[in-house]
């Protein structure tokens, strides 16, 4: 057996995405489609530039995903930060031709 396959490591989670992916989202649905690209290949790329700005926090266990309120906080405002700084600069600079 692999060391896949000997160890269930598909209950690691990283509890950034999630709170990651509900912000772009928040963000998006404030912005009029007329003002930026909404297309899939546009937000897959806000969604990596966010993921790749912010530490992940990797857990297992629901103790683990628990976070203290300060750092939820400045969690929370540093991904606002960055979802807004992705959104800019994706639809600034599209990997397809602006229509």
């Amino acid at each position: 057996m692999t060391f896949i396959e000997n160890y269930n490591l598909d209950e690691i989670k990283n509890e950034v995405k999630d709170v990651a992916y509900n912000e772009l989202e928040k963000q998006l649905s404030s912005i009029s489609d007329d003002d930026i690209c909404k297309c899939t290949d546009c937000v897959q790329d806000m969604a990596c530039y966010t993921l790749n700005q912010i530490k992940p926090r990797y857990t297992v266990s629901l103790l683990g995903s628990l976070f203290t309120k300060a750092e939820t906080e400045v969690l929370i405002k540093d991904i606002e930060t960055v979802v807004s700084m992705a959104i800019e600069k994706i639809s600034q600079n599209p990997l397809h031709s602006k229509s």
